[in-house]
């Protein structure tokens, strides 16, 4: 099982975490989070979780839309003002330069 942002994961057959819903692989990558936490408490975990996923989420939307608030906003079917708010909120900033690998955008 490789836990890395994972070639594979899972039992023995070992599965391409790609092709998981994203639902598992959240599930898949939680669970090795929560082990590393060895029963320590994390004040707010669970708004620290969800702030997260929320700053993954409006990072891809503006880099799929090159920073482009009101694309993203719509393309996730959001107010811009709340998209813009959240964004502020979480510290992401909408002229992102490459966070990592090549951009893919939608059309």
């Amino acid at each position: 099982m490789d836990d890395g942002y994972g070639e594979r994961v899972g039992g023995g057959a070992g599965m391409d975490a790609l092709k998981l819903p994203l639902e598992e692989l959240l599930y898949v990558r939680l669970g090795h989070f929560f082990d590393q936490l060895n029963g320590r408490a994390v004040p707010d975990l669970y708004r620290v979780l969800l702030d997260q996923v929320d700053r993954a989420v409006l990072r891809q939307a503006l880099e799929r839309f090159d920073g482009q608030l009101g694309a993203a906003a719509k393309f996730l079917s959001v107010d811009r003002n709340t998209f813009a708010r959240k964004a502020k909120r979480l510290k992401v900033d909408s002229a992102l330069g490459p966070v990592q690998g090549p951009r893919s955008k939608v059309k």
